[in-house]
């Protein structure tokens, strides 16, 4: 069984990437060349996969904290309420992107070791998506903010903002997404005894 955040992630949130990329074969065509009519697409398309893997974190740490809570709380509403808070008051995925950091950050507040387990139970790829999560946030905050020094790191990395870049890094975040609902799940279920999904 798998997080409603992850069944989200791979379908609504999915459709709203695949209709962008609808959208961008629409104006730019399918056949190889540079189209300059595409370019802003591209980094419509970045931020939007930024934006959707956020919202994807934030839902799968929403869950965490709902089953944390219940699991712990006592049925008094206000009780749940002030449990609640105290979770969201300290997450910095509110505040900032889905990097690395914020994530362990986010999570540990959960006693889940984020990404030492990624890496425990996906030793050959956890390093990998971590490099590609890095890069997406660096692009998406090159673009958001015209930070040139910032898009031509990404750039000069080998991530240069186009359709090619894109779909290596949903492919790692699709990956990241599985292995992150997967190592959650475990962590709760030996914090609390009970499988949170």
């Amino acid at each position: 069984m798998v997080s409603a955040a992850l069944l989200q992630w791979q379908s609504s949130r999915k459709a709203k990437l695949d209709n962008l990329l609808k959208a961008h074969l629409a104006v730019g065509g399918s056949k190889a060349g540079r189209r300059w009519a595409t370019e802003e697409l591209n980094h419509a398309i970045i931020l939007r996969l930024a934006s959707e893997f956020q919202g994807y974190c934030r839902d799968l740490h929403d869950e965490a904290i709902q089953f944390v809570v219940h699991s712990t709380a006592s049925a008094d509403p206000e009780v749940r309420r002030v449990l609640t808070f105290s979770f969201l008051a300290a997450r910095r995925l509110d505040r900032g992107n889905a990097e690395p950091g914020a994530l362990g950050n986010d999570f540990s507040l959960f006693n889940v070791d984020l990404w030492p387990n990624l890496h425990a139970h996906y030793p050959t790829k956890s390093s990998e998506w971590r490099r590609r999560l890095e890069m997406l946030n660096k692009a998406r905050n090159g673009i958001a903010h015209d930070d040139k020094k910032k898009i031509a790191d990404v750039v000069a990395a080998d991530w240069p903002l186009t359709l090619p870049s894109v779909k290596r890094w949903r492919s790692g975040l699709d990956g990241l997404a599985r292995g992150m609902d997967h190592v959650v799940n475990e962590s709760l279920r030996q914090l609390l005894n009970k499988a949170p999904w």
